[in-house]
């Protein structure tokens, strides 16, 4: 059998007296750094999730106010509005009173062919 020699070259500069690290102790020192690595990685996945929470409970909130502003503004509308069919209806409920419901009737007809 023929037999192989190993030579190893250092162009680092560093002292040949001083043994280099094994691949097992190299090995050991990444096995050591893991339970730091899988805590880092956990620790960023909470800090991302906790951040598309709060993203998506701003988002809602957002939507609700601009939902609760378009109500309010819908229900202003409707109350500062009067068509001639609601001037009439607050005449008759609270007058029920025959001249009254025809000057109401008079003024829903002038209203309603002036554009208003």
């Amino acid at each position: 059998m023929s037999e192989i020699s190993i030579v190893i070259v250092d162009n680092t500069g560093a002292d040949p007296r001083v043994p280099a690290p094994s691949a097992v102790a190299l090995s050991g020192v990444v096995l050591a750094e893991q339970p730091a690595l899988l805590s880092n990685l956990a620790y960023s996945d909470q800090v991302a999730s906790t951040d598309l929470a709060a993203k998506g409970s701003l988002s809602n909130q957002d939507a609700l106010n601009k939902l609760q502003v378009s109500i309010l503004a819908k229900a202003v509308s409707q109350v500062q509005n009067h068509n001639p069919m609601q001037a009439r209806a607050v005449v008759d409920v609270l007058s029920n009173n025959e001249q009254a419901q025809a000057i109401a009737d008079l003024k829903a007809a002038v209203n309603a062919f002036s554009g208003r």
